[in-house]
């Protein structure tokens, strides 16, 4: 399925109106004064020959603030870029413009990337809020680049178009675009895939959302976004990889569209790729993300306990892995419904099928399950659990909210809430049957009430004492205030309490046949009798064999 959403107008913002420029001659085009991270060694500008000329660089200057550049006798080809660098090459831990915008290989020039010419100046020094860069032609001034603010952190001021006046930061995602044409530079055919983002579904789908928008100069109609498959995560596909075609909706320059397409995609982590067609900007053309597939997730909130009491002096959580991978728990985040918190601040690796319990204090936990077997976690900072409501969350290294539930009370006396059935991402949710609960180990859970009346299946009936040797005694039950189950004899006499004035929850009891006294009972028939105090009540006949 595809739909559009509907469009918004994009326009490119211009910060700083910047002196005349003198056309047919060379410019300042490009300016990272906001290094990244407070490495100024990765400081540079980028120069254009915005002519049809060459142009001789020996008479020409850029002034910084304090320091001037002299070029050597070099050439600058008609409409070619050249860049100036603060550090061209890293060394001694100091960063170098090619080990970011080359191919990290410590020489210049041995990739495709590094055509252009660059040269090192290292008493450049560019303010970060504000500054101006100046060429000069013998002592003439051709070309001033002003900033008057800060921009984002590692992303680099760029010229709107060659002549143009306006500036504003780079929106590649690179942060930078040395040796070719500005980011924010229209073309004349460039549509632009701005984001992707993914949201998990409980069907094992996938929801997808694209943004495109048309920042060229030209109506764009017929044309279409392919998604791949990108396993190896190399940024290579074929058509072997193909997912999906997604056609476009027509789109006026300026104009803005939200995607969207929900997908069953394979594993549990695929990485996809979207491509749009060729146009006068490759580089706006592509996006990966790393998204949930139909196996996500693979680690789920299998039991909690929010509410502990005496002696038992903390909350804790268990987690499970259900997927048939290790994965390691770094990055991800636990917390309620205000906060997350940080799982583990190192690595740690959950076998498949593993448990391991988060706990806010691992010594009282410890003193209340004394097992050493448990696997426990204690967190750093823990969200404290609400007793009457709250919601568990755990989202996984991505971002992607893994699991959660939402409850609306406890059931004190140190029962935990805890998942049924196999413990995967579908299992209902009850009350531990044992008081703790079952931190590390198989949930063993009764289930709130659905049922419209009691329903009672016992296995095997009849049953016998010599060979099948118990009945299991699976019940549902409508909402009560509590209920009871009994078995009588013909004469109706109890001859054996299964539950007592309990919580209306729903399960499996187990019969093996013997009395409350711990007698074997005689072969016969007998009464199984279940009522839900103030509501119904139901009775099944048992027959036990010798």
């Amino acid at each position: 399925m595809v739909k559009c959403l509907g469009y918004i107008a994009i326009v490119v913002l211009a910060i700083s109106i910047l002196s005349p420029q003198v056309y047919g001659d060379i410019e300042v085009n490009e300016v990272l004064s906001n290094e990244p991270g407070g490495q100024v060694s990765l400081e540079w500008v980028e120069l254009y020959n915005n002519s049809d000329s060459a142009k001789y660089l020996s008479f020409y200057t850029v002034q910084f603030a304090d320091t001037v550049f002299n070029f050597p006798g070099a050439t600058l080809g008609a409409h070619d870029f050249m860049v100036v660098c603060r550090r061209l090459i890293t060394s001694g831990g100091t960063a170098g413009f090619e080990s970011v915008w080359g191919n990290n290989s410590g020489i210049w020039g041995d990739d495709a990337s590094e055509s252009y010419p660059i040269y090192q100046f290292i008493g450049m020094a560019l303010n970060n809020d504000s500054g101006t860069v100046v060429l000069k032609y013998g002592g003439v001034t051709k070309s001033t680049f002003k900033w008057i603010t800060t921009g984002a952190d590692g992303v680099s001021w760029e010229r709107f178009s060659p002549g143009s006046t306006a500036i504003s930061n780079c929106i590649d995602p690179r942060s930078g675009t040395p040796g070719m044409i500005n980011s924010i530079t229209p073309g004349n055919s460039d549509l632009s895939f701005l984001s992707i983002s993914a949201e998990p579904q409980l069907s094992g789908n996938t929801i997808l959302y694209f943004t495109v928008a048309d920042i060229g100069l030209s109506y764009e109609s017929g044309k279409q976004l392919n998604l791949y498959y990108d396993l190896d995560r190399d940024g290579i596909v074929t058509n072997a990889d193909l997912i999906e075609i997604i056609d476009l909706p027509a789109m006026n320059v300026n104009d803005t569209f939200n995607l969207i397409t929900v997908l069953e995609l394979e594993g549990t982590y695929p990485t996809i790729l979207g491509l749009l067609p060729d146009d006068d900007r490759l580089a706006n053309n592509v996006r990966s993300l790393t998204v949930p597939g139909r196996d996500f997730p693979p680690v789920v909130i299998s039991e909690f306990l929010a509410d502990p009491q005496a002696p038992l002096g903390t909350e804790w959580v268990e987690l499970k892995n259900i997927s048939d991978s290790m994965i390691d728990l770094r990055s991800w985040l636990l917390g309620d419904t205000l906060s997350l918190h940080p799982v583990s601040s190192g690595h740690y690796i959950l076998d498949t099928n593993w448990y391991v319990v988060l706990v806010k204090d691992s010594l009282a936990f410890r003193s209340y399950y004394p097992d050493p077997s448990i696997p426990v976690l204690e967190l750093s900072s823990w969200s404290l659990l609400n007793n009457d409501h709250d919601m568990i969350r755990l989202l996984d290294s991505y971002g992607y909210l893994a699991d959660g539930y939402a409850y609306s009370s406890t059931f004190g006396d140190n029962y935990s809430w805890a998942r049924g059935d196999n413990d995967d991402k579908n299992s209902r949710w009850g009350r531990s049957k044992e008081v703790g609960g079952t931190p590390g180990a198989a949930n063993d859970v009764f289930y709130p009430p659905t049922a419209a009346a009691i329903n009672v299946k016992t296995e095997p009936n009849p049953f016998s004492l010599s060979r099948d040797g118990i009945a299991n005694i699976t019940y549902t039950l409508p909402p009560g205030e509590s209920f009871s189950m009994k078995v009588y004899d013909i004469d109706g006499r109890v001859i054996k309490t299964m539950a007592d004035d309990l919580p209306t929850l729903e399960g499996t009891v187990t019969w093996d046949g013997n009395s409350d006294g711990g007698r074997p009972v005689k072969p016969g028939i007998y009464i199984l009798y279940l009522e839900v105090f103030g509501r119904e009540q139901y009775k099944q006949t048992i027959v036990v064999a010798p």
